[in-house]
């Protein structure tokens, strides 16, 4: 339990896991979630942190202009049927 609590347990992680479900993306594109715009410095903090669990990759593409891409490994794959049922029991019980 403690080792998904380190990963789901923080307020934007499950944003930025789910919004890598359909595939790579960049800063600016996950930065901007449902629950509303992840402050900058919060994102590339909890991007190191994923990073750094081994739940997501970081890509740099060295094309003009250069930039990074984020995807899920598959461990983080493994956490999205999670966060499916963590968004139908809020459908259920949610306000």
């Amino acid at each position: 339990m403690a080792a998904a609590m380190a990963v789901l347990g923080d307020k934007w992680n499950p944003f930025i896991i789910q919004s890598l479900e359909s595939g790579a993306q960049r800063f600016c594109e996950i930065q901007r979630t449902p629950a509303g715009t992840i402050n900058p410095r919060t994102l590339s903090d909890r991007l190191q942190h994923l990073e750094d669990l081994q739940i997501i990759t970081k890509k740099v593409i060295s094309h003009m202009p250069p930039h990074t891409e984020y995807a899920l490994t598959q461990r983080g794959r493994e956490l999205l049927p999670i966060l499916e049922e963590m968004v139908r029991w809020s459908e259920r019980h949610g306000s």
